[in-house]
């Protein structure tokens, strides 16, 4: 891990011993993103910063953002939970799962359990589980307990030798993320490369995707969909937006 990465793990360590235990508990069912996204399969995130851009939009309205993500087109919405580096809460995935009636993931550097419980609390579908964080131990006990509550897994790769890693893991979706964890460099080739291999139901293209033409090269490849968060944070006009990335996925047979 780089330094950068090392120190959001190292942080997270100390942050999940000071979360209080709370009680499993939900007033919404669990939904299938699979569902949404097949026809919807942009997923919209909800991000105020982030290490790699920085203040993306720190003055936003969660409620009105996500709304708006739902009404121009989104299948789903990713809501980031780590405050320290991405200015997210669980409170904010708490808003969006209350309002939503598209489904919502929890998007943060999961590596215990109790993560996994505010997630559930919180009312998320669906939790992202990353694999250059984890060792192979954790990370098949964090995917037991996730489906043990039935929650979805967005499992997240970088590297062919993490599919490698996960490819006999029993998740709803694989995500390919076109930032590398280590250098925080964005490669949508490589990306594609590795989504072109991927022999999974359901592949998530990740990171960096800001035009049609992003998405016509990840659909090419196989993904099926499709997580977009900075673009969408800075966009002044997101039916627009939306609208063009749409298009752009029609082209594609």
């Amino acid at each position: 891990m780089n330094n950068k990465l090392l120190e959001i793990v190292n942080y997270k360590k100390e942050y999940v011993k000071r979360l209080p235990r709370i009680e499993l508990k939900r007033n919404k069912a669990i939904l299938d993103p699979r569902k949404f996204l097949l026809n919807n399969p942009i997923i919209a995130e909800f991000k105020k910063a982030s290490p790699s851009a920085g203040i993306i939009n720190d003055g936003i309205s969660l409620e009105e953002r996500v709304l708006e993500y739902q009404r121009s087109g989104a299948g789903m919405v990713s809501v980031l939970t780590d405050e320290k580096f991405f200015g997210g809460s669980f409170e904010y995935l708490s808003k969006a799962s209350q309002i939503l009636s598209i489904p919502t993931l929890c998007k943060d550097f999961i590596i215990s359990e109790i993560q996994i419980d505010y997630a559930y609390s919180c009312g998320a579908d669906a939790v992202l589980l990353i694999a250059a964080i984890l060792d192979d131990k954790l990370l098949h006990q964090l995917v037991y307990y996730a489906k043990k509550l039935s929650l979805n897994i967005l499992l997240e790769i970088h590297t062919e030798l993490e599919y490698e890693r996960v490819k006999d893991l029993s998740v709803e979706m694989i995500g390919v993320n076109s930032r590398n964890l280590d250098t925080f460099q964005i490669d949508k080739n490589n990306a594609a490369m590795i989504i072109s291999k991927v022999k999974h139901d359901f592949v998530v293209a990740e990171s960096g995707i800001e035009d049609e033409n992003d998405l016509k090269m990840f659909k090419i490849a196989g993904a099926k969909g499709f997580l977009i968060g900075t673009s969408l944070m800075r966009s002044k006009n997101l039916a627009d937006t939306f609208t063009k990335l749409y298009r752009g996925l029609k082209d594609v047979c």
